[in-house]
């Protein structure tokens, strides 16, 4: 059965900081921490690992760290139901966030926040009475906005040649894009949660970031094919796909259109560059 959410207290300590290896699964963890004598991760740290990206706690000796821990899958919201929709919407948010690195600081009035929504998403994961898997889904939810709302959070959304957007509208809509990239988008999809007109986003989208809509996403697909195509070692049909592109000789039409060379090519001037990435 799919894990849609999962709460508990852990402790890490000499005794079972052998366990803690390098790992990565197919849902989010959450790890907040409630208590720690360790410098590298103190009380009051919130750790967000997303899906799929290997990672492991860091631990000095003589360290002892009670965290709360909270697995979920995006499969928890639906993309019909709108406030749902809404999360998966944030939470693309933080994930952009996290390119910075996985832990986060939060103001103390954040950090307070975010403790009593765990205790609670604790409390009901226990008992379990009635409706308790909508109140947990409703408290992720709060925990998501509690992360985007809090003034330690910052994300810089840039448009042409690094120069801040003007346009809240457009910057949602590359928040979208980044978080959504792999999934089939259309201009529809986007119209749905912007104010403007389907002539007036083209205009302003291409005034804010020198491009079209069509061709900045498909520079990003690209960009995010790049990355795969150097970090891992899936094929150029796997690689197309994950990056959203409907097929292999689309994307590596496009691919060579914007890079000036075949995405096998890229790769392989890559590892001739980079050999230890072999």
């Amino acid at each position: 059965m799919k894990l849609l959410f999962f709460v508990r207290n852990i402790v890490i300590n000499e005794k079972n900081r052998t366990n803690i290896t390098k790992h990565s699964h197919d849902f989010h963890e959450i790890l907040y921490c409630t208590e720690s004598n360790s410098t590298i991760i103190t009380s009051g740290d919130l750790l967000f690992y997303p899906a799929g990206q290997d990672h492991f706690i860091s631990y000095e000796k003589g360290n002892q760290i009670k965290l709360y821990q909270l697995y979920f899958s995006e499969e928890l919201f639906s993309t019909s139901v709108n406030i749902e929709k809404e999360a998966l919407y944030i939470l693309g948010q933080i994930k952009l966030y996290l390119k910075k690195g996985n832990l986060l600081r939060l103001s103390r009035i954040g950090s307070e926040r975010i403790l009593k929504l765990f205790e609670s998403m604790r409390w009901e994961f226990t008992k379990r009475y009635r409706g308790y898997s909508w109140t947990i889904r409703l408290k992720l939810i709060e925990l998501l906005v509690t992360v985007i709302r809090d003034r330690e959070f910052k994300l810089p959304i840039r448009g042409e040649m690094g120069k801040p957007l003007s346009n809240s509208h457009i910057q949602d809509v590359l928040l979208y894009l980044d978080a959504d990239y792999m999934n089939r988008i259309t201009i529809e999809n986007v119209l749905q949660f912007s104010p403007l007109s389907r002539s007036h986003f083209h205009a302003l989208f291409k005034k804010e970031t020198g491009e079209t809509f069509i061709g900045y996403l498909n520079k990003l697909r690209c960009e995010k094919a790049c990355e795969m195509l150097v970090a891992t070692d899936d094929t150029v049909l796997d690689i197309s796909l994950k990056a959203g592109f409907n097929n292999l000789s689309h994307f590596c039409h496009t691919f060579k259109e914007i890079k000036g060379i075949s995405p096998t090519k890229f790769r392989s001037q890559a590892m001739m560059r980079n050999p230890v990435l072999v």
